[in-house]
C-alpha cells in the first residue's frame, strides 16, 4: 500500500496528461478514443511515438517542445486509432509513415500546433486515404528514378530515423514479436471505440443547438479517416453490377430501328424511337490468382461469376487472372463459359500491368469488378470507368485506393 502512495508522477507525464485533457474537450471523438491509449514514458527513442497500443514519450522531448505536445499525442493517438500500424502489411515502413502523417496531420492541425516543418505540407494530398498516398507516393518516386533525379527527400525536420519514429514525432514503430497477441486484441479494442466514438459524435450533432454548441459534431475530416477504417460497404456487389449494367443501357441513344413500347402510335400519339438492346455491355472482371488465394477461394469466386452471367445482368464479361500481370484473358458471355476457364498463377501480387492493360484495351467497358484478398504489392492506376473490389478475406480490413471496397 505505502509504495502506491509514494508512486512519483513526472514532470513529463503530467504536461502529457494535461494535454490529453486538453484535446478531450476539443471534440467529443477525441474524448471518446484517447483514454484507449495507454501513456509510456521512455527513452528508446527521442521524440513521441506509437506502436498501435501506447503512446511513448521521451520526457526531454516533452521539456523541449512544451507547445507542441497536444498536436503530436493527437497525431500518435489517431495513427493508433487508425490502426495505421496493422494497416501497413507488405509496404515501406518509411514510406508508410509518411503517407499516414500526410493523411492524419491536417486534422491535428486544424485542432492543435504541430513543428512548422510538419505542418508544410498539409495540402499536399487533401482527402486521400493513407493507402492511396502510399500509391502516389511510390509513383512520384518512380517518375523521379526515372528521369534520374532520385528522390527529392524530406524538407529540413522532417527526416525519421530506421525505425520508424527517429526524430520525428508521430513515428510509428512495429510492437515486439512477443506482443503481437496483444497487439491484435489492441486492433479490435481500437475499432470498437472509433465505431463508439463515431456513434456518440454524431449523435452529439442532432441534439439541439444549444446542446450542440457545446458538445460539437463529427467533423467531415474524421468522417474521411473513419471510412479508411471501416472501409468494407455493406452493400451487395452484385446490387452495384446490376446499377453499372443500367446506367450504359440508360445511356445508350434511342433507335429508331425499334419503336417505344409505351409511345408507339397507338391511342393517336406519335411514334417515338424505342432503345436498340443488341448492344454489348462488356464488364472486365479480375480474378486474383496470386499464392495468397487458395483454390476454394478461387472456385467460390468464379461460381459467383458464373452466376451473374446466368442472370443477365451483363451480355458479355472479360476474364482475367492476375498475379503479377495477366496471366490469361477469356471472353465469355454465359456461367458455362466461366465454369470452362481454367486460369494459372500463382506467383506474387501486383496489379499495376492489368491496369495498364484494361486501360488500354478495355477501355469502352462499362466497368471493373476484381475479386481478391486485397493483398498486393500495388493496386496500379485506375481505370477511365467504375470499380468494385470485392474482398473474399474478411480477416483483412484494408480499402483498395479508389473505386468501391465490398466484402464477399
Amino acid at each position: 500500500m505505502s509504495s502506491w502512495f509514494n508512486y512519483k508522477v513526472t514532470d513529463a507525464m503530467r504536461r502529457v496528461l494535461v494535454a490529453r485533457e486538453k484535446i478531450a474537450r476539443r471534440n467529443p471523438f477525441f474524448a471518446s478514443i484517447l483514454f484507449n491509449a495507454r501513456l509510456v514514458e521512455s527513452d528508446k527513442h527521442q521524440t513521441i511515438w506509437t506502436d498501435g497500443m501506447n503512446v511513448y514519450f521521451n520526457p526531454e522531448y516533452i521539456k523541449q517542445n512544451e507547445q507542441f505536445v497536444e498536436g503530436d499525442i493527437l497525431e500518435c493517438v489517431m495513427h493508433a486509432a487508425m490502426q495505421h500500424v496493422g494497416r501497413k502489411k507488405y509496404r515501406n515502413n518509411e514510406k508508410w509513415n509518411e503517407a499516414c502523417d500526410l493523411s492524419i496531420r491536417p486534422l491535428v492541425h486544424q485542432y492543435f500546433k504541430q513543428h512548422p516543418a510538419l505542418m508544410a505540407q498539409d495540402g499536399r494530398f487533401p482527402d486521400k486515404a493513407a493507402e492511396e498516398i502510399y500509391e502516389l507516393l511510390e509513383t512520384q518516386e518512380q517518375k523521379q528514378k526515372g528521369k534520374g533525379q532520385g528522390g527529392k527527400g524530406k524538407p529540413e525536420g522532417q527526416e525519421k530515423g530506421e525505425n520508424g519514429a527517429g526524430e520525428q514525432p508521430g513515428g510509428m514503430v512495429d510492437p515486439d514479436p512477443q506482443d503481437q497477441e496483444e497487439a491484435e486484441a489492441a486492433a479490435k479494442q481500437w475499432a470498437r471505440s472509433v465505431s463508439n466514438a463515431m456513434e456518440k459524435a454524431t449523435k452529439a450533432g442532432n441534439m439541439p443547438g444549444n446542446i450542440k454548441r457545446l458538445t460539437g459534431n463529427m467533423p467531415g475530416n474524421i468522417k474521411r479517416l473513419i471510412e479508411e477504417l471501416l472501409p468494407a460497404d455493406k452493400l451487395d456487389w452484385r446490387d452495384i453490377i446490376r446499377d453499372m449494367s443500367r446506367d450504359a443501357k440508360s445511356k445508350n441513344a434511342r433507335s429508331w430501328s425499334r419503336a417505344n413500347r409505351r409511345r408507339n402510335g397507338q391511342d393517336g400519339e406519335p411514334v417515338m424511337p424505342g432503345f436498340a438492346d443488341d448492344n454489348i455491355y462488356n464488364l472486365v472482371i479480375c480474378f486474383d490468382v496470386s499464392g495468397s488465394v487458395s483454390q476454394e477461394m478461387l472456385r467460390n469466386m468464379k461460381s459467383e461469376v458464373a452466376s451473374v452471367m446466368d442472370q443477365d445482368l451483363i451480355n458479355q464479361a472479360t476474364l482475367i487472372a492476375v498475379d503479377t500481370r495477366p496471366q490469361s484473358i477469356e471472353v465469355v458471355t454465359n456461367g458455362d463459359g466461366v465454369a470452362n476457364w481454367h486460369p494459372k498463377g500463382g506467383g506474387g501480387t501486383d496489379f499495376r500491368s492489368a491496369m495498364q492493360l484494361i486501360k488500354e484495351e478495355y477501355g469502352q467497358s462499362i466497368g471493373l469488378l476484381f475479386l481478391t484478398d486485397l493483398e498486393t504489392s500495388s493496386f496500379g492506376e485506375e481505370p477511365p470507368f467504375p470499380v468494385v473490389w470485392v474482398n473474399f478475406s474478411p480477416e483483412n480490413r484494408a480499402k483498395a485506393p479508389y473505386g468501391r471496397t465490398v466484402d464477399y
